[in-house]
C-alpha cells in the first residue's frame, strides 16, 4: 500500500474514531440524564428543587394557582349552577336532563370540582363495581397520583356511598400502601372493602382515623399520629416518609376530607389530593395547610 494511501486510511479512521467517541459521551449523558429523572420523577418523595420540580411536572407556586375554593351550595344553587353550565356544555346538558338520577352529594360535588364531569355524567349507566388495577406508570411511581372517582374503581361501593364520593381516605392508603410496599392488589376499591368490612366506615361520617393505625398494619405499613409541626412534617417527607391529613373545610373542601402530604421543595409542600389533579400540581406554603389540618399520620414500611 503507498504512502498516500495510507494517510487517507489513517484520517478515515481518525474520523470515525472520533465520531464513535461522540456517541459514546452523547448515550453516556442521555442515561445519565434517565437516570435522574427517574430519581427524581413526580412522584418522588424527596427533598426537590423549585425549578426541578417545575421542569419535570408542571408545579406551580400556590400564588400563582388559580383554584377556586370548595363552597356549601343549598340544592336550589346547584340546580341552577348546573342548569346554567348545561347551556354550554353537552355533558352538563345530559346531567341536568336527567338531573333526579343523580344522588344530590354528587351533583353537589360536580359544582365544586368540575374535573369529575365525566364520571359524574357516566353514573347513571356504571356498574357498581371496580374495573381495573393500576398501570404501569402507577407502579413503578415512587408515591403515585391517585383519584378517588377514577373509573376503575369510582363507582365500587364504600359504606353507604361509593369510592368516588366518600373514598377520600382509602385512596390516600392505596397511595401508601402501593408506594411503600409495592402491593399492586391495594386498589382503593379493595382498601374500602377493608375498611368497610371491619368497622372502619362510620356511617354519616365516613373513614375513622382509627384505620390509619390499625388498618396500616392489615398492609404491612406502620401508621403513627404525629404534631402538627412543621419540622417533623418536613423532616418525615425528606426520609420518604408519606403523611396522610384529615383537612377541615378550606382549599381542600367544603365538608372533610383527606389529602396526602408527599414531599417537600425549596420548603414548600407536595400534595396529592385524591379529589383533584389540579391542586395535586400545587406547591403549597406550611402556612397555608396548618391550620386547616385537623389531625395527620406519618406512614413507613413494616
Amino acid at each position: 500500500m503507498s504512502k498516500k494511501k495510507c494517510r487517507r486510511v489513517r484520517r478515515k479512521w481518525k474520523r470515525t474514531g472520533v465520531r464513535l467517541l461522540f456517541l459514546a459521551l452523547v448515550l453516556a449523558g442521555g442515561i445519565r440524564c434517565i437516570s435522574w429523572l427517574s430519581e427524581n420523577s413526580p412522584g418522588h418523595l424527596g427533598s426537590l428543587t423549585w425549578q426541578e420540580v417545575r421542569e419535570q411536572a408542571g408545579y406551580v407556586d400556590e400564588d400563582d394557582a388559580d383554584l377556586v375554593k370548595p363552597q356549601s351550595r343549598s340544592e336550589d344553587e346547584v340546580q341552577k349552577t348546573i342548569k346554567k353550565l348545561a347551556k354550554n356544555d353537552k355533558s352538563y346538558k345530559q346531567i341536568y336532563e336527567n338531573y333526579n338520577a343523580y344522588p344530590q352529594g354528587m351533583l353537589t360535588s360536580l359544582c365544586n370540582n368540575p374535573e369529575m364531569i365525566d364520571y359524574v355524567k357516566d353514573y347513571p349507566y356504571a356498574a357498581r363495581e371496580a374495573a381495573g388495577g393500576f398501570t404501569k406508570a402507577e407502579k413503578k411511581a415512587d408515591l403515585p397520583l391517585l383519584i378517588q372517582w377514577d373509573k376503575r374503581w369510582g363507582y365500587a361501593p364504600y359504606g353507604n356511598s361509593n369510592v368516588g364520593m366518600s373514598g377520600c381516605a382509602p385512596t390516600c392508603m392505596s397511595m401508601v400502601v402501593l408506594a411503600l410496599t409495592g402491593n399492586d392488589k391495594a386498589t382503593p376499591d379493595k382498601i374500602a372493602e377493608y375498611a368497610s368490612d371491619h368497622g372502619y366506615y362510620e356511617e354519616n361520617t365516613g373513614t375513622s382515623w382509627s384505620f390509619f393505625a390499625e388498618g396500616a398494619e392489615h398492609y404491612k405499613v406502620n401508621g403513627q399520629e404525629i404534631s402538627l409541626d412543621e419540622h417533623v412534617i418536613t423532616s418525615h417527607l425528606k426520609k420518604g416518609e408519606p403523611i396522610i391529613c384529615s383537612m377541615r373545610p378550606g382549599d381542600f373542601t367544603s365538608g372533610g376530607h383527606f389529602i396526602v402530604l408527599a414531599g417537600v421543595s425549596d420548603g414548600k409542600i407536595m400534595v396529592h389530593d385524591p379529589n383533584s389533579r389540579e391542586r395535586s400540581k400545587v406547591l403549597w406554603n406550611y402556612e397555608t395547610l396548618e391550620p386547616q389540618i385537623k389531625n395527620l399520620w406519618v406512614f413507613s414500611k413494616s
